[in-house]
Protein backbone atom coordinates (compact mmCIF):
# COMPACT_ATOMS: atom_id res chain seq x y z
CA UNK A 1 0.00 0.00 0.00
CA UNK A 2 2.81 2.27 0.93
CA UNK A 3 4.33 1.76 -2.55
CA UNK A 4 0.89 2.11 -4.58
CA UNK A 5 0.44 5.59 -2.23
CA UNK A 6 3.73 6.87 -3.60
CA UNK A 7 2.90 5.73 -7.17
CA UNK A 8 -0.03 8.12 -6.98
CA UNK A 9 1.99 10.94 -5.22
CA UNK A 10 4.63 10.42 -8.59
CA UNK A 11 1.52 10.65 -10.97
CA UNK A 12 -0.12 13.76 -9.46
CA UNK A 13 3.55 15.55 -9.20
CA UNK A 14 3.28 18.59 -11.69
CA UNK A 15 5.51 18.59 -14.95
CA UNK A 16 8.15 20.83 -15.24
CA UNK A 17 6.15 23.77 -16.64
CA UNK A 18 3.96 23.76 -13.44
CA UNK A 19 1.44 21.14 -14.99
CA UNK A 20 0.23 17.97 -14.42
CA UNK A 21 -0.25 15.75 -16.68
CA UNK A 22 -4.08 16.01 -16.49
CA UNK A 23 -3.93 19.65 -16.25
CA UNK A 24 -1.63 19.59 -19.55
CA UNK A 25 -4.08 16.65 -21.35
CA UNK A 26 -7.11 18.56 -20.53
CA UNK A 27 -6.44 21.58 -22.74
CA UNK A 28 -8.29 21.74 -26.41
CA UNK A 29 -6.69 20.82 -28.96
CA UNK A 30 -6.36 22.43 -32.43
CA UNK A 31 -6.59 19.27 -34.65
CA UNK A 32 -7.83 15.53 -34.84
CA UNK A 33 -5.95 12.81 -33.83
CA UNK A 34 -8.33 11.28 -37.09
CA UNK A 35 -6.38 13.78 -39.35
CA UNK A 36 -2.84 12.67 -38.44
CA UNK A 37 -0.74 10.54 -41.36
CA UNK A 38 -0.90 6.94 -40.94
CA UNK A 39 2.66 5.35 -40.16
CA UNK A 40 4.78 3.22 -42.40
CA UNK A 41 7.01 1.09 -40.83
CA UNK A 42 10.13 -0.12 -42.49
CA UNK A 43 12.63 -2.09 -40.57
CA UNK A 44 13.95 -0.52 -37.42
CA UNK A 45 12.22 2.91 -38.59
CA UNK A 46 9.10 4.59 -39.70
CA UNK A 47 7.91 6.36 -42.15
CA UNK A 48 5.62 9.73 -41.84
CA UNK A 49 4.55 11.84 -44.17
CA UNK A 50 3.72 15.68 -43.01
CA UNK A 51 1.12 17.81 -44.45
CA UNK A 52 3.25 20.50 -46.74
CA UNK A 53 1.13 23.29 -46.34
CA UNK A 54 2.27 23.32 -42.55
CA UNK A 55 5.74 22.60 -43.14
CA UNK A 56 5.82 25.71 -45.77
CA UNK A 57 4.17 27.69 -43.05
CA UNK A 58 7.03 27.03 -40.64
CA UNK A 59 9.71 27.83 -43.36
CA UNK A 60 7.56 31.30 -43.43
CA UNK A 61 8.09 31.96 -39.57
CA UNK A 62 12.01 31.48 -39.93
CA UNK A 63 12.35 33.86 -42.56
CA UNK A 64 13.69 36.21 -40.57
CA UNK A 65 15.76 33.56 -38.37
CA UNK A 66 19.38 33.66 -38.28
CA UNK A 67 21.95 30.63 -36.52
CA UNK A 68 25.15 31.71 -33.99
CA UNK A 69 27.73 29.77 -32.89
CA UNK A 70 28.88 31.09 -29.18
CA UNK A 71 32.74 31.00 -29.71
CA UNK A 72 34.61 29.97 -26.07
CA UNK A 73 38.58 30.28 -25.36
CA UNK A 74 39.71 27.86 -22.72
CA UNK A 75 39.64 29.60 -18.97
CA UNK A 76 36.37 32.01 -20.52
CA UNK A 77 33.64 31.20 -18.21
CA UNK A 78 30.37 29.19 -19.62
CA UNK A 79 27.10 31.74 -20.32
CA UNK A 80 23.60 30.56 -20.25
CA UNK A 81 20.91 31.76 -22.50
CA UNK A 82 19.76 34.13 -19.78
CA UNK A 83 23.09 35.69 -19.48
CA UNK A 84 23.59 35.73 -22.81
CA UNK A 85 20.83 37.55 -24.22
CA UNK A 86 21.21 40.45 -21.40
CA UNK A 87 24.65 40.40 -23.33
CA UNK A 88 23.09 41.14 -26.43
CA UNK A 89 20.58 43.62 -25.56
CA UNK A 90 23.17 45.83 -24.15
CA UNK A 91 24.74 45.92 -27.46
CA UNK A 92 21.58 45.75 -29.62
CA UNK A 93 19.83 48.80 -27.95
CA UNK A 94 18.03 49.35 -31.51
CA UNK A 95 16.53 46.04 -32.16
CA UNK A 96 13.37 45.05 -30.32
CA UNK A 97 11.28 41.91 -30.01
CA UNK A 98 13.69 39.00 -30.57
CA UNK A 99 14.51 35.92 -28.83
CA UNK A 100 16.63 32.94 -28.97
CA UNK A 101 16.18 29.17 -28.62
CA UNK A 102 19.78 27.20 -27.51
CA UNK A 103 20.17 24.33 -29.90
CA UNK A 104 23.04 22.50 -28.59
CA UNK A 105 26.92 22.33 -28.88
CA UNK A 106 27.11 26.20 -28.48
CA UNK A 107 24.47 26.88 -31.49
CA UNK A 108 21.65 29.01 -31.46
CA UNK A 109 18.53 30.15 -33.20
CA UNK A 110 17.87 33.70 -33.32
CA UNK A 111 14.28 34.96 -34.07
CA UNK A 112 13.70 38.67 -35.27
CA UNK A 113 10.27 40.35 -35.74
CA UNK A 114 11.57 41.91 -39.26
CA UNK A 115 13.91 41.31 -42.23
CA UNK A 116 15.57 44.89 -41.33
CA UNK A 117 16.68 43.67 -37.99
CA UNK A 118 18.08 40.00 -39.14
CA UNK A 119 20.35 41.61 -41.99
CA UNK A 120 21.74 44.63 -39.34
CA UNK A 121 22.28 42.03 -37.27
CA UNK A 122 23.68 39.36 -40.01
CA UNK A 123 25.76 42.71 -41.65
CA UNK A 124 28.28 42.47 -38.36
CA UNK A 125 29.10 39.35 -39.01
CA UNK A 126 30.74 38.61 -35.66
CA UNK A 127 30.07 40.14 -31.91
CA UNK A 128 32.85 40.70 -29.13
CA UNK A 129 30.68 39.80 -25.71
CA UNK A 130 34.27 39.95 -23.67
CA UNK A 131 34.72 37.19 -22.92
CA UNK A 132 34.10 35.08 -26.27
CA UNK A 133 32.41 35.34 -29.82
CA UNK A 134 29.20 35.10 -31.45
CA UNK A 135 29.39 34.72 -35.19
CA UNK A 136 26.11 34.77 -36.98
CA UNK A 137 25.62 32.58 -39.75
CA UNK A 138 22.84 32.61 -42.73
CA UNK A 139 19.71 30.40 -41.96
CA UNK A 140 19.23 27.48 -43.47
CA UNK A 141 16.59 24.32 -43.98
CA UNK A 142 17.17 21.23 -41.61
CA UNK A 143 20.23 22.99 -39.58
CA UNK A 144 21.60 20.37 -37.10
CA UNK A 145 24.86 21.53 -34.68
CA UNK A 146 26.10 17.88 -35.22
CA UNK A 147 25.66 17.77 -39.40
CA UNK A 148 26.86 21.38 -39.71
CA UNK A 149 29.30 22.33 -42.09
CA UNK A 150 29.98 26.40 -42.63
CA UNK A 151 30.78 27.51 -45.39
CA UNK A 152 29.08 31.25 -45.46
CA UNK A 153 30.97 33.91 -44.42
CA UNK A 154 30.28 37.76 -44.88
CA UNK A 155 32.89 39.63 -47.66
CA UNK A 156 32.91 43.27 -49.07
CA UNK A 157 32.74 43.27 -52.40
CA UNK A 158 33.65 46.18 -55.02
CA UNK A 159 31.60 46.91 -58.11
CA UNK A 160 34.48 48.51 -60.38
CA UNK A 161 33.33 51.72 -62.58
CA UNK A 162 30.03 51.75 -61.61
CA UNK A 163 28.10 54.28 -63.53
CA UNK A 164 26.59 56.85 -61.50
CA UNK A 165 22.76 56.28 -62.48
CA UNK A 166 22.94 52.53 -60.90
CA UNK A 167 23.98 53.56 -57.58
CA UNK A 168 20.53 53.74 -56.07
CA UNK A 169 20.38 51.40 -52.55
CA UNK A 170 17.56 49.02 -54.77
CA UNK A 171 19.45 48.64 -57.44
CA UNK A 172 23.28 48.07 -56.02
CA UNK A 173 21.05 45.16 -53.98
CA UNK A 174 19.62 43.57 -57.01
CA UNK A 175 23.22 43.69 -58.40
CA UNK A 176 24.69 41.99 -55.19
CA UNK A 177 22.88 39.56 -55.15
CA UNK A 178 24.34 37.74 -58.04
CA UNK A 179 26.92 37.25 -56.08
CA UNK A 180 25.25 35.91 -52.76
CA UNK A 181 22.93 37.28 -50.15
CA UNK A 182 23.53 41.36 -49.76
CA UNK A 183 23.59 42.50 -46.38
CA UNK A 184 24.36 46.46 -46.64
CA UNK A 185 25.70 49.24 -48.68
CA UNK A 186 28.28 51.00 -47.20
CA UNK A 187 27.74 54.68 -46.75
CA UNK A 188 30.69 56.58 -48.92
CA UNK A 189 28.93 54.66 -51.19
CA UNK A 190 24.99 55.55 -50.31
CA UNK A 191 26.55 58.95 -49.94
CA UNK A 192 28.30 58.86 -53.61
CA UNK A 193 31.44 60.06 -51.53
CA UNK A 194 33.84 57.52 -53.74
CA UNK A 195 33.10 57.21 -57.09
CA UNK A 196 35.64 54.91 -58.07
CA UNK A 197 33.33 51.45 -57.05
CA UNK A 198 30.60 50.65 -55.30
CA UNK A 199 30.82 48.66 -51.98
CA UNK A 200 28.22 45.89 -51.14
CA UNK A 201 28.66 43.78 -47.60
CA UNK A 202 27.49 40.13 -49.58
CA UNK A 203 27.42 36.79 -47.47
CA UNK A 204 28.86 34.36 -49.89
CA UNK A 205 28.97 30.34 -50.11
CA UNK A 206 32.72 30.03 -50.30
CA UNK A 207 32.21 26.72 -52.02
CA UNK A 208 30.73 27.85 -54.49
CA UNK A 209 32.42 29.48 -57.55
CA UNK A 210 33.76 33.53 -56.56
CA UNK A 211 32.05 35.48 -60.21
CA UNK A 212 34.95 37.99 -61.41
CA UNK A 213 32.24 39.47 -63.28
CA UNK A 214 28.23 40.22 -63.11
CA UNK A 215 26.13 41.06 -66.24
CA UNK A 216 23.80 44.01 -65.20
CA UNK A 217 21.10 43.75 -67.66
CA UNK A 218 18.13 46.49 -68.27
CA UNK A 219 15.72 46.97 -70.68
CA UNK A 220 17.44 46.39 -74.14
CA UNK A 221 20.59 47.00 -72.65
CA UNK A 222 23.64 44.86 -70.78
CA UNK A 223 26.05 45.89 -68.83
CA UNK A 224 29.33 43.99 -67.83
CA UNK A 225 30.88 45.41 -63.77
CA UNK A 226 34.27 43.69 -62.87
CA UNK A 227 34.21 42.44 -58.88
CA UNK A 228 36.89 42.36 -56.10
CA UNK A 229 36.48 40.51 -53.39
CA UNK A 230 38.00 42.41 -50.10
CA UNK A 231 40.12 40.03 -47.56
CA UNK A 232 38.26 36.56 -48.87
CA UNK A 233 38.84 34.08 -45.59
CA UNK A 234 40.52 31.01 -46.57
CA UNK A 235 38.80 27.90 -47.52
CA UNK A 236 39.30 24.50 -48.09
CA UNK A 237 37.41 23.06 -50.66
CA UNK A 238 38.40 19.12 -49.80
CA UNK A 239 37.35 19.34 -45.87
CA UNK A 240 34.69 22.10 -46.22
CA UNK A 241 36.12 24.14 -43.50
CA UNK A 242 37.36 27.45 -43.11
CA UNK A 243 40.35 28.44 -41.59
CA UNK A 244 42.99 26.97 -44.24
CA UNK A 245 43.02 26.57 -47.74
CA UNK A 246 43.62 23.40 -49.87
CA UNK A 247 47.38 23.88 -49.91
CA UNK A 248 47.59 23.17 -45.99
CA UNK A 249 44.72 21.08 -45.45
CA UNK A 250 46.10 18.26 -43.23
CA UNK A 251 43.68 15.91 -44.17
CA UNK A 252 44.47 15.61 -47.69
CA UNK A 253 48.05 16.03 -46.91
CA UNK A 254 47.45 12.59 -44.75
CA UNK A 255 45.61 11.03 -47.67
CA UNK A 256 47.95 11.25 -50.26
CA UNK A 257 51.33 10.25 -48.39
CA UNK A 258 48.79 7.03 -47.47
CA UNK A 259 48.20 6.63 -50.66
CA UNK A 260 51.68 7.65 -52.51
CA UNK A 261 49.84 10.31 -54.30
CA UNK A 262 51.92 13.19 -55.67
CA UNK A 263 50.97 16.71 -53.39
CA UNK A 264 49.30 19.40 -54.64
CA UNK A 265 51.35 22.18 -55.80
CA UNK A 266 51.69 25.42 -54.50
CA UNK A 267 49.27 27.96 -54.65
CA UNK A 268 48.82 29.19 -58.93
CA UNK A 269 46.15 32.10 -58.47
CA UNK A 270 46.70 35.01 -57.23
CA UNK A 271 46.05 36.31 -53.38
CA UNK A 272 42.65 37.92 -52.33
CA UNK A 273 42.38 41.90 -53.58
CA UNK A 274 44.48 44.04 -51.17
CA UNK A 275 43.43 47.90 -51.02
CA UNK A 276 46.07 50.72 -52.56
CA UNK A 277 43.15 53.31 -52.53
CA UNK A 278 42.70 55.68 -49.59
CA UNK A 279 39.01 55.54 -49.92
CA UNK A 280 37.94 54.41 -46.16
CA UNK A 281 36.51 50.85 -45.41
CA UNK A 282 33.57 51.02 -43.02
Amino acid sequence: MASLDSEVVKAAKPSENGKSFAQTLSGSKDFQLTQLPPKIVMGKSVRVKITQTEYEAGLTDCGSNLHGRLILYKGDSPLITLALKMKLNNLWLNIHNWDITPLGKGFFEFHFSSIKDMCRVWAMGVVNLKPGLMRFYCWTREFTPQALTQTHAQIWVRLMHLPQEYWRKQTLFEIASGLGTPLTIDDATLNRRFGLYARALVDVDLSEPFFEVVIVEREGHALSITVQYEKQPSFCTHCKMMGHDIHSCQKLSSLNKNEGAPMIPKKAHSAPYQSTSQHKDN
